[in-house]
């Protein structure tokens, strides 16, 4: 298998699973126990709202928390798992792989004794689908293609049997919409067939569902469909969805990310250089870091500076970030979510080659004169 093809496996199960675990079933014990099940659903209502706003600690200490005092439901391992990934994908680190990995195969193991235990239950095929795709995921980034395969195959097969058997449970067509979606729009081969398109329409729609109608994935539904329309360049509507976004997760790095990139795509160059500031000011003070997502930020300031005829402050910083590339380590960083590393080092050299000759030109343009 290509690089290309490998990295487009990767996005597809990643977009289709990496926030579905957020959705939280009643738990076997809550069942016959109202105040338990109250309590539960107050703490990981808690824990979620703690890691939407960047508080990652707290919102591990309440997954942990979960974990103790209802140790056969998935829900807490989920809780967690989703905590250790967010921080890895919002920050582009590696911390917490060890962490990770010791829980995936847990996650599995208790969601298949939740479908053991009751198979005519929609919530419990959604849990496995989830855990097969975030164990998918990590085998996939480790280059264990066989068993990712293996894994990811069990994705959609258990997505569309928790749909079967719980149809108005809509969080579950969250990863189903992504699936269906990223699966038709980044493969060439099937954008060649005439179901394609209905495919990607028929995702979009599923994702469109769950922001109406979701009780737990309303706002991860806002993110997939932003994300969406990006792709699509349907960059307006994607700029509106993060404006419900922005309102409640200012300082959401992932999200201060895409709405600059949005900004670039509608060639409103200043508000996308603010917005990079602002994000600059998060990272700044992020417990996480990453030389890479600087580098890549120094990038995309530049070259909003570039198309603001700053070019002495774009050389500057592409200067800045060519000098701090040589820090980046990929043992400990990863890519971020639209273009690889190595594509975005290419066009940083491209850039100051182009503000470089410019600013080279008017001198010369000045002492004519």
């Amino acid at each position: 298998m290509g690089p290309r093809l490998k990295n487009i496996y990767i996005l597809i199960i990643t977009l289709s699973t990496w926030l579905a675990p957020l959705y939280l079933p009643e738990t076997s014990h809550a069942q016959n126990e109202k105040e338990s099940n109250r309590t539960f659903l107050s703490l990981y209502q808690e824990a979620a709202d703690k890691y939407h706003r960047e508080k990652f600690d707290e919102a591990i200490q309440l997954g942990n928390i979960i974990r103790e005092r209802y140790p056969d439901e998935p829900a807490g391992v989920f809780g967690l798992l989703t905590s250790y990934q967010t921080i890895m994908t919002n920050y582009r680190v590696r911390i917490y792989e060890s962490k990770f990995d010791s829980l995936l195969n847990l996650s599995v193991k208790l969601a298949k004794k939740a479908v053991k235990n009751n198979k005519k239950d929609g919530r419990n095929y959604f849990y496995l689908g989830c855990a097969y795709g975030s164990r998918c995921v990590f085998k996939a980034r480790r280059g264990e293609w066989l068993e990712a395969f293996r894994d990811g195959s069990q994705v959609r097969k258990n997505f569309k049997k928790a749909i079967r058997y719980s149809p108005e449970f809509y969080d579950a067509y969250y990863g189903l919409g992504l699936q269906k979606y990223w699966l038709s729009a980044k493969s060439k081969f099937l954008r060649a067939l005439p179901f394609a398109r209905n495919n990607r329409q028929q995702g979009i729609e599923y994702v469109k569902l769950v922001v109406e109608k979701g009780r737990f994935l309303k706002v991860d539904a806002k993110y997939g469909l932003a994300a969406i329309y990006y792709n699509e360049e349907e960059f307006e509507n994607a700029l509106e969805m993060t404006d419900h976004l922005y309102e409640s997760f200012p300082n959401n790095p992932t999200l201060l990310y895409r709405r600059g990139r949005i900004y670039q795509k509608l060639e409103r160059w200043a508000e996308a250089k603010e917005t990079f500031d602002e994000l600059d000011k998060v990272l700044t003070s992020a417990k996480y870091q990453s030389v890479s997502y600087r580098v890549e930020l120094m990038y995309q300031t530049a070259k909003c500076q570039f198309h603001l005829n700053n070019m002495r402050e774009a050389q500057r910083l592409c200067e800045e970030a060519i000098a701090l590339e040589k820090e980046c380590d990929f043992s400990k960083e990863m890519d971020g979510p639209l273009e690889p590393f190595s594509d975005i080092k290419e066009e940083l050299f491209e850039l100051v080659d182009k503000v470089k000759a410019i600013r080279v030109s008017e001198v010369k343009s000045s002492a004519q004169k």
